[in-house]
């Protein structure tokens, strides 16, 4: 038994096929195909006068192709949880935040009201 690999009318690589050998232990090998494997292309075209395999697809083919690839991946849960630790790590800094700023107004309103206390303590003495 061996595995050729068949291609279309236009020379684009279809499916591998195994063909079994004869009574004599001859193999018959199909017109459209060739045992010469191909690479992983992406669109792979067999080129019978030179008996090689050449990529087809275009960069755009094989970049929309990656872009599919990536989009149905699923990701792992450690990414996940990195997603979710960024998110929980910004949520507490925006807090901080907000928490820095309330306190700097309770200092500020604080110092205010010593102030003003000073100064009508200070009136108060003038009298």
């Amino acid at each position: 038994m061996i595995q050729v690999y068949e291609y279309d009318e236009n020379f684009f690589l279809t499916v591998p096929v195994t063909i079994e050998p004869d009574e004599e232990g001859n193999y018959s090998i199909p017109e459209n195909c060739t045992t010469i494997q191909p690479p992983s292309f992406i669109k792979a075209m067999y080129h019978p006068s030179e008996k090689k395999w050449t990529e087809a697809a275009t960069q755009e083919e094989i970049d929309a192709i990656y872009r599919q690839a990536e989009q149905d991946t699923e990701p792992l849960p450690i990414d996940l949880l990195k997603i979710q630790n960024a998110k929980l790590s910004l949520q507490i800094a925006t807090a901080e935040k907000e928490n820095a700023q309330r306190r700097q107004r309770e200092a500020d309103t604080a110092l205010l009201i010593a102030q003003l206390q000073k100064e009508i303590s200070d009136l108060k003495e003038r009298k």
